[in-house]
């Protein structure tokens, strides 16, 4: 995939780019052609029948007009929501488990915040992506056409940036280490969550605990 000239550049602050990602509401046309593409990609590798679900979700999450914008723990349970009042309840597919002990009634872990791997991963892919101009294919690209040296420092100063804007600023200190093993797959934006599901408070459990 060709990249920009503007996103290889010596001066492209990735950090910045998607910090600075416009609301849905206030994209451009091609914006927003953009933006569409890379929220399909997600919902397709999200593993889930109704891909509406997902790209609801992940729209809203970036869009300013919407109450869970910006917002991993609200986003998530919106998610969670949508999945729950599917009409068919065959269509959840690797969510199901999951969804349903998420929604569970909890008493000794009631106070803590989990958010799905696959929701993290679907959100630092689309951030990314949107940035680079592309899905999963053009975040491949821009790795192996700044290096994979480069490339680390640049996505880890942006998975730390997000994850402290979104509250989890515990879980940034691994960021480091989950980017270097994630550099490795296609899809980084779920391999650095699982990563950071590997360092958590409970490891590997599908989930990454924000507090």
């Amino acid at each position: 995939m060709k990249l920009e000239s503007e996103v290889l550049s010596d001066n492209f602050d990735l950090e910045k780019a998607v910090a600075e990602i416009p609301s849905v509401s206030e994209m451009t046309k091609e914006e927003r052609a953009l933006f569409e593409s890379i929220v399909e990609e997600q919902a397709e590798l999200s593993g889930i029948e109704d891909l509406t679900v997902m790209e609801d979700a992940l729209t809203d999450f970036f869009d300013a007009n919407s109450e869970t914008y910006n917002d991993i723990e609200a986003s998530q349970q919106d998610f969670d929501n949508r999945l729950q009042e599917s009409e068919d309840e065959d269509i959840i597919s690797i969510y199901k488990n999951d969804v349903l002990q998420t929604l569970a009634p909890k008493k000794v872990e009631a106070f803590q915040v989990r958010i799905s791997v696959r929701w993290v991963g679907a959100i630092l892919n689309t951030a990314i992506g949107f940035v680079v101009g592309g899905g999963v294919g053009a975040i491949q690209s821009f790795i192996i056409k700044k290096g994979k040296r480069e490339a680390k420092k640049l996505f880890s100063r942006t998975v730390v940036s997000r994850l402290k804007a979104w509250g989890a600023k515990k879980l940034a200190v691994s960021v480091g280490v989950a980017v270097t093993v994630a550099l490795n797959y296609l899809d980084i934006g779920t391999q650095i969550a699982k990563q950071l599901d590997k360092r958590d408070k409970r490891p590997n459990n599908g989930y990454v605990d924000i507090y």
